[in-house]
């Protein structure tokens, strides 16, 4: 019934030519930005306890991008505009963008919250820059976190850039342009090998931050911009932290695992950590790099180990 009704609103808001936004849309957009909006306003419960019907899309909830450079319009759609708190958080606001594959639709490319999404153009390609919350890139507030990302036709996916400012170190299984928050299970093109490592680390320990006192904790699985020249991207692995002596006490951090991936879905591990280390990416040269980052206090700079593949050795070496 509710699905009826919002196509009848969408007709209306397309056929009344009340913005020539909506006219240019694709109509599942126009379609998926109205339901949103009004949904967020209902009740089941005390359906008639709500604010008036929204029949017309938001100027600037929905612009036409070029991400490509095919031809073909590609989408944001900026949750912003629409006006409602609900869409926004600490982390800025719902952000989405589709990328037109011509005859097979379109595919979302980023569907997170940003700050800000800048597009522009760097090294003869359409770039990004997705304005972050800052804990993604530190635990400095005043700094900035901008990560920027450009379309690989072939995965059919962003993939990780330098940012505007030069900024090339990503940390690894920081932010996602694709919110996976909500997943379960491993990353669904991980090599059986490194999936083999989420099923078989399941530990249950005792806890005295949930409700139930037991917590689940399995390993992290990261797909990572290319390391070892081939082409594919790789693997990272963090593997779940012990159980402490005692509920409460600080988990010690294992480390991480760099898996480079082979033919037929098959994968080989390339390096293992010292614990309390942290993995991330120099991203400014192909392959990338593995900068490992210690721990260290938050006003301190952390000392860093740069591993980069070596052809004649066929390993990651300092």
């Amino acid at each position: 019934m509710r699905a009826s009704v919002l196509v009848s609103v969408l007709a209306l808001a397309l056929a009344t030519g009340t913005s020539a936004m909506a006219q240019a849309t694709p109509e599942g957009l126009a379609w998926m930005v109205l339901r949103d909006i009004n949904d967020y306003g209902f009740d089941r419960d005390d359906p008639t306890n709500r604010p008036p019907l929204v029949v017309q899309v938001p100027a600037g909830a929905i612009r036409a991008v070029d991400v490509t450079h095919d031809g073909r319009s590609d989408w944001r759609i900026d949750y912003e505009a629409v006006g409602i708190s609900g869409f926004c958080g600490t982390g800025g606001c719902s952000q989405i963008v589709y990328v037109s594959l011509g005859d097979d639709g379109l595919t979302r490319a980023f569907d997170n919250q940003a700050h800000g999404l800048t597009f522009y153009e760097a090294d003869g390609e359409s770039r990004i820059e997705a304005w972050v919350h800052h804990s993604y890139c530190s635990s400095d507030a005043s700094r900035d976190c901008k990560l920027a990302y450009a379309w690989d036709p072939a995965l059919k996916r962003l993939v990780e850039r330098p940012n505007r400012a030069g900024e090339a170190v990503v940390p690894v299984g920081g932010f996602s342009p694709i919110d996976a928050s909500a997943d379960r299970g491993p990353n669904p093109n991980a090599p059986e090998a490194v999936a083999d490592i989420w099923f078989k680390t399941r530990t249950t320990c005792a806890s005295v931050y949930v409700d139930d006192g037991f917590e689940v904790r399995r390993a992290a699985i990261h797909d990572t911009p290319d390391v070892d020249g081939d082409g594919r991207r790789d693997w990272a692995v963090e593997r779940p932290a012990p159980c402490q002596a005692s509920p409460g006490d600080p988990s010690p951090y294992p480390g991480f695992e760099i898996w480079l991936s082979r033919d037929e879905g098959q994968a080989v591990q390339a390096y293992v950590s010292p614990p309390e280390r942290f993995p991330n990416l120099d991203v400014s040269r192909a392959p990338a790099v593995v900068v490992i980052q210690s721990e260290c206090g938050l006003d301190q700079v952390c000392p860093t180990t740069r591993l980069r593949w070596d052809p004649a050795s066929g390993r990651l070496i300092e």
